[in-house]
């Protein structure tokens, strides 16, 4: 009830899928080395599913940022007890829950957007669901 689930794919590394990663994602506790240690870094999985190639001390540098830029934005950033993720995991797994559906409407703008964007880089006019909605109208 805390994370969200996508129907469609995106583009990899675009708007959408560095939002998708922190929507889809919980950190556990963390802040001190022993914690942090005794769970072998892996605490840090929204961190992790943003930037897998950082090194372990990388993420924790780089959560206070992560956290800042989600508030700054409005982005729900979760982190809980590992035991009660652990129990929310083990719902999910056995179908006494459910992760939530991202809306819809909102995951084919943000695709969208990402095209528009695409497109941007490579100098040429983006063609968006929406304009294809409207020729076929006309």
């Amino acid at each position: 009830d805390d994370m969200y689930r996508f129907r469609d794919g995106c583009r990899p590394y675009s708007g959408s899928f560095y939002l998708r990663q922190v929507l889809a994602s919980v950190d556990f506790w963390t802040g001190s080395d022993i914690n942090d240690f005794l769970h072998g870094y892996l605490n840090y999985q929204i961190e992790h599913h943003l930037w897998p190639s950082l090194s372990m001390l990388s993420y924790k540098k780089s959560q206070p940022l992560v956290k800042n830029l989600c508030k700054k934005h409005g982005v729900p950033y979760v982190q809980e007890n590992v035991f009660k993720r652990l129990k929310k995991t083990v719902d999910i797994m056995t179908g006494a829950s459910s992760m939530r559906w991202f809306p819809e409407e909102y995951e084919q703008k943000f695709i969208e957007r990402d095209a528009v964007h695409e497109a941007a880089k490579k100098n040429k006019k983006p063609v968006l669901l929406s304009d294809k909605c409207m020729e076929a109208a006309e």
